[in-house]
């Protein structure tokens, strides 16, 4: 507190944590005290301790000013409490919002610059069946070293359980379908089960036609043959790479691999390389 204000206490006769209500009330006796003192000294009277109006006023001013000055920024301080304590959870989730969209946009250009930096897919491969720990990057890397001119084979998994004991089976279940009705792989290498299944609902190419557009060359030991639900004969509809090292450490949990074709016909000479090469190098 500096000297003026102390001052001021001392003229008004009041302590200086006196409150406003304090010093409100001590002004006014001190006017009502000058104003008889006033009357008396216009009457004659001497009064040597005859108050100085002025200076009561003076003390007044500066102790109200900054009492006004606290009050005010008390006030301040109360609206900004009011506003955060009715509007914190506004104000939280305001910010969630902004850093989930932040985080939004930046994940958003990362995965922009990745797929501008990404080459284009030689061929997509899909893992459909009983290989839920299948590790699908290893298995791209392996069949790249098949095809090393490639720069990239998309492979993805999509894991479908041999029986349904749980909600959660059916629910893998229903992804796989609709994975295979909107996500349409080149090749994919199946379980047997579910090559027989695939097979017989028409999603493969027939070895016999790609066979003669490609002149690919399969042992007939590799050849797997699968009835097709609307013809009562089997066709060859799959190649059997049970063993080929593009599954070392890959994790195909001991079924046997089968690829088969499902790619349209302008996709069906890159097909023929990759199949080509995983014949060649199946035990």
């Amino acid at each position: 507190m500096n000297d003026e204000l102390k001052k001021a206490y001392e003229t008004l006769g009041l302590p200086e944590d006196a409150t406003r209500e304090q010093v409100e009330n001590r002004y006014f006796i001190l006017l009502k005290r000058a104003r008889s003192e006033k009357s008396r000294t216009d009457s004659g009277e001497d009064d040597e301790d005859t108050l100085d109006l002025k200076e009561i006023n003076r003390a007044y001013n500066i102790v109200i000013g900054i009492e006004s000055e606290k009050i005010s920024t008390v006030e301040k301080q109360t609206k900004l409490g009011h506003f955060f304590y009715y509007y914190k959870v506004h104000v939280i989730i305001g910010i969630i919002v902004l850093l989930v969209a932040g985080f939004s946009i930046k994940e958003g250009i990362d995965k922009r610059r990745e797929a501008a930096n990404t080459p284009p897919a030689n061929l997509t491969v899909s893992v459909f069946g009983n290989f839920y720990f299948a590790d699908t990057n290893l298995l791209e890397q392996n069949m790249l070293k098949l095809v090393p001119e490639w720069q990239r084979i998309a492979t993805s998994l999509v894991y479908n359980p041999p029986e349904v004991r749980s909600e959660q089976d059916m629910a893998l279940q229903q992804k796989s379908v609709l994975m295979l009705i909107t996500e349409k792989s080149d090749l994919y290498i199946t379980d047997e089960k579910n090559f027989k299944t695939l097979a017989g609902q028409g999603a493969f190419v027939k070895l016999d036609d790609f066979v003669a557009k490609t002149g690919l060359r399969i042992p007939d030991n590799k050849i797997k043959n699968a009835q097709d639900n609307d013809e009562p004969s089997e066709f060859a509809y799959g190649i059997d790479i049970t063993g080929n090292p593009v599954f070392h450490g890959v994790e195909m949990t001991g079924e046997r691999e089968i690829v088969a074709i499902r790619a349209t016909e302008e996709k069906w000479a890159d097909a023929s390389v990759l199949l080509k090469k995983l014949v060649q190098t199946t035990p």
